[in-house]
């Protein structure tokens, strides 16, 4: 497949990578591209994390998700991401994979064309290894219904895009169990591995031996290279490069305000769990008497971030009454109409009626859900 433009491709490898520059360096090669500051037509970036880092999507609320303090006991650094997604684990057993670039250089309609478009070429590369994994329709690469990979994009207002990877080479899962909230709480130890090793898997244990990191980014880059028939001129990271990745580190990645974006108020007691199409929802609702006093939607969505804020905005001091909820909601999602909403207002509205049922209860919340392993139904 030939994209829009001939310019070459980069790519950039790295290897044990703080959370913080692992991050910032993918925010600061898309930027480029919004900008049009390159004479390269994509970035990808081949990159392992330092053991070990948890990364959280950009819409979840991070103390659903990580136990923040076996995080600081066993010294593992903590990120969010710009994409969404769920919460994940990384280290030197996982391939960290980045490709930016413009989205007029691509044929997409929605983010989810986009994922499945670009994740070809880790699909081919894994099919070498005699492992035949398939896109899900959310944002996952999985092998006979288990993960191998999670999928995620992010496209600024400048149109410039970068699609994440997470590609599960290896897995340390008693490490991953210290430190993601997963709802296996009451099973023992060796339970719990057990538990998650049934919905996940490597590159590892599907090819029947270790697969070192070096071949598996050599798949990676010639099988880009033969899908979208590019060849990849690889550059190092310059020092001036560097400075500004370390800015953007600071200024964002290592930023408090960021990393604890999504969290709910004191005062919301009310949680519920919702699966739906566009993921996970994780609903918080604070109550003065019968009147809402605010609404915080997280979950591990990829869309439908600005029809959840709008959501939150109208609601804020609206009366808990159902048919209200649900007219102000419909309200949204028709203005807001457009053929690729991948979630119905009934989910949503019956998402924040429980939530607000529940609140009456002053119920805490659990920490069903995660990348790793998705709740079966409903609660």
């Amino acid at each position: 497949m030939k994209t829009k433009n001939s310019l070459p491709w980069r790519l950039v490898c790295e290897d044990n990578v703080s959370a913080g520059y692992g991050l910032a360096a993918d925010e600061y090669f898309t930027s480029a591209y919004g900008a049009e500051k390159t004479d390269t037509e994509a970035t990808l970036r081949l990159y392992t994390y330092r053991d070990h880092c948890a990364l959280v999507g950009r819409f979840q609320h991070i103390q659903a998700e990580l136990d923040l303090e076996a995080c600081r006991a066993e010294g593992i650094q903590v990120g969010r991401r710009l994409t969404g997604g769920g919460a994940i684990i990384m280290g030197k057993d996982q391939l960290g994979i980045c490709l930016a670039s413009h989205s007029k250089r691509f044929e997409w309609t929605t983010i989810r064309d986009l994922c499945a478009l670009l994740s070809v070429p880790v699909v081919n590369a894994l099919k070498k290894l005699g492992i035949e994994a398939t896109f899900r329709a959310k944002n996952d690469l999985e092998v006979a219904r288990k993960k191998i990979a999670g999928l995620g994009v992010y496209v600024d207002p400048h149109g410039a895009f970068h699609f994440h990877t997470s590609l599960l080479v290896d897995l340390d899962i008693p490490q991953m169990l210290k430190v993601l909230q997963i709802p296996v709480q009451k099973f023992s130890d060796k339970q719990k591995v057990e538990s998650v090793a049934q919905r996940i898997t490597t590159v590892s244990r599907e090819a029947g031996r270790k697969v070192e990191m070096a071949e598996m980014r050599q798949l990676i880059q010639a099988e880009y290279e033969a899908f979208f028939q590019v060849q990849l001129q690889e550059k190092a990271v310059s020092p001036e490069e560097r400075q500004h990745i370390d800015r953007i580190t600071e200024e964002r990645y290592q930023n408090e305000e960021w990393l604890f974006q999504r969290s709910p108020q004191a005062d919301m007691t009310g949680m519920s769990l919702k699966k739906t199409p566009a993921g996970l929802l994780r609903t918080y609702i604070g109550l003065k008497g019968e009147t809402i006093k605010s609404v915080l939607i997280t979950g591990d969505f990829l869309e439908d971030a600005e029809l959840f804020s709008q959501v939150e905005a109208q609601l804020k001091w609206s009366p808990l009454d159902r048919d209200a909820i649900e007219r102000t909601v419909t309200g949204i999602f028709i203005k807001n109409n457009h053929p690729n909403l991948n979630i119905n207002p009934e989910d949503v509205v019956n998402a924040i009626w429980l939530a607000g049922q529940r609140a009456h209860a002053a119920e805490r919340y659990t920490y069903e859900g995660s990348c790793y392993y998705p709740e079966e139904g409903e609660r």
